[in-house]
């Protein structure tokens, strides 16, 4: 197989570099834009309507199409600067025009966001395996990819926020899933400084509470633990009317109780779910944006 010489890197400010690692220029912000659009449906038509929305935040110029055009046949001569013969994707098929849109055409092993998912399903597939020291290594691998904010330094549209926010959510969702495999491999000690500043982070991320109440229990700390779930419990009532979730009000019961079960691997905090908000999370918060009152981060 012919070796992969283009790098597109969207996990942390966009960058390109060709052949010899060169960083390749990109041009203005607006074009920038476009491209990282493009990256991120990286394979999939992008419409046109779709680009202008991302790159206008406002309403859209009269020229705007035209300035589009203008923009992807430069980005075409830039790109093709990075390319050689012994690319995955010929250059007159990296950058294609298709009826309605635009389509850009990227290997697995060139963009940084691709590789992340692979390491990640990886790792995933390494735990159900219970193969925990390698999926360790896989989700640290993954996770060291980031480089900082997705596209950092970019004007960032409504379209393009709700693709970036998808993309922290599965970093966080490695977050954890690399946590709770160093807390199987009897690292509890050096995780609870780590997950202590991941919950002030995102302190309505309930999993991370979990996973830092179980290292405080695995490392003796049960009056520390039994603390860290009144504050969060405190937290969650006062801040977004809820109680903890039935995993967390276990959790707790279970250290109260001495459960010994809690020791063991097999039974640590639960997995969890899938890869997006918790559904009454967001629907807190959706009533409280429209009340006007604040809703804090995570």
């Amino acid at each position: 197989m012919r070796e992969t010489v283009m790098r597109f890197s969207i996990l942390g400010p966009l960058e390109v570099s060709s052949d010899c690692g060169t960083a390749v220029r990109l041009g203005g912000p607006r074009q920038r834009v476009v491209l990282a659009t493009l990256l991120i449906h990286a394979n999939r038509m992008v419409t046109v309507p779709h680009l202008l929305e991302a790159v206008w935040c406002e309403e859209p110029p009269p020229s705007a199409a035209v300035n589009v055009r203008g923009y992807i046949s430069a980005l075409r001569r830039t790109l093709g600067k990075g390319e050689s013969d012994r690319s995955d994707i010929p250059p007159d098929e990296r950058l294609t025009t298709l009826t309605g849109g635009y389509l850009l055409r990227v290997g697995t092993s060139e963009l940084d966001f691709a590789v992340f998912m692979e390491k990640l399903r990886k790792g995933e597939q390494e735990t159900a395996a219970g193969q925990i020291e390698q999926a360790a290594g896989s989700l640290q691998s993954a996770l060291a990819l980031w480089r900082g904010t997705p596209l950092d330094g970019l004007p960032v549209s409504m379209p393009i926020r709700a693709e970036l926010e998808r993309m922290q959510e599965l970093r966080l969702l490695a977050v954890e899933r690399a946590a709770q495999a160093r807390l199987d491999l009897g690292q509890a000690d050096a995780l609870i400084p780590e997950l202590a500043t991941l919950t002030r982070q995102h302190p309505f991320r309930e999993r991370l509470w979990e996973l830092l109440i179980v290292a405080l229990h695995r490392t003796g700390r049960q009056a520390d633990a039994l603390a860290t779930y009144a504050r969060v419990r405190r937290m969650l009532v006062e801040e977004l009317g809820i109680d903890p979730t039935d995993r967390l009000q276990r959790l707790e019961w279970q250290i109260l109780r001495g459960n010994p079960t809690l020791d063991s691997r097999a039974t640590s905090a639960a997995q969890p779910g899938p890869p997006h908000l918790d559904a009454r999370l967001r629907a807190v918060r959706r009533v409280k944006v429209a009340s006007g009152v604040p809703t804090g981060s995570g």
